[in-house]
């Protein structure tokens, strides 16, 4: 079955400071934080991590400013420096569960799903986590990458039961599904994830291709139609194309 990682876009910038600092110090990281907050936001790593870096010299005991700059050398691939950082957040924030949700997900990008799945229970099981769900479908795909479905499937419906409009539990319900050979149970979540969020575009996708398993061609022409739609210069775009040619 085919998967994608959750992208750090589970990562919570700006979700509270946690500091010890005060005064002209703690201003001066503040302004250099934001800008590497936004410089992140414009997909500029290199401008996040000078700022982030600067933020640090000025308050390096702020658990906010070393999340960020665990992004930023996310973002540019340096992994060991973003797990170091990430691990200071939590330490100088003495667990929050945010920065434990965050470290999960780089442990999904570097494949480490066996650290992954312990890192995310501490997230999800802290009842001050504003959104469980979230590292619950952590778990999930950290199964579903280590091929146990059963378990995948498990955690994915947690993270609905938490939050039935969480859109990425849906998907990944929907990808599981199709990869089960489940069309009409993939059809029904992906429908319900692209309801959700209506320019989710790799949701789109997802569906055409689980509407076809499911011979819905209509469905299908219209979610591939859409996929174009939304972003015509993408991989899925084009695949969709293909598509197109080929229903009946």
């Amino acid at each position: 079955m085919r998967s994608r990682l959750i992208l750090p876009a589970v990562c919570l910038l700006l979700a509270g400071c946690v500091t010890t600092t005060s005064g002209p110090p703690r201003q001066e990281a503040r302004a250099h934080y934001l800008l590497g907050a936004s410089a992140l936001g414009e997909n500029n790593p290199t401008m996040a991590l000078q700022e982030f870096l600067a933020a640090e010299k000025a308050a390096p005991r702020d658990a906010e400013i070393q999340d960020g700059l665990a992004q930023a050398y996310l973002q540019k691939r340096a992994y060991d420096l973003a797990e170091k950082h990430y691990r200071k957040a939590i330490d100088l924030s003495d667990g929050a569960p945010q920065y434990y949700n965050n470290l999960g997900a780089l442990y999904l990008t570097m494949e480490r799903y066996d650290d992954a799945i312990p890192v995310f229970r501490k997230a999800a099981e802290n009842l001050l986590f504003a959104t469980p769900e979230v590292a619950w479908t952590g778990i999930g795909l950290a199964y579903f990458q280590k091929h146990d479905y059963v378990a995948a499937e498990r955690y994915y419906r947690k993270a609905r039961e938490l939050n039935p409009r969480y859109t990425q539990a849906l998907f990944r319900l929907g990808e599981l599904y199709y990869g089960q050979d489940r069309p009409v149970e993939a059809v029904e979540a992906l429908s319900r994830a692209v309801e959700l969020n209506p320019r989710f575009v790799e949701g789109h996708y997802w569906l055409g291709l689980a509407a076809m398993k499911a011979r819905d061609n209509n469905r299908a022409r219209r979610a591939f139609q859409e996929t174009i739609k939304l972003a015509p210069d993408s991989e899925q775009a084009r695949l969709a194309r293909n598509y197109l040619l080929i229903l009946p």
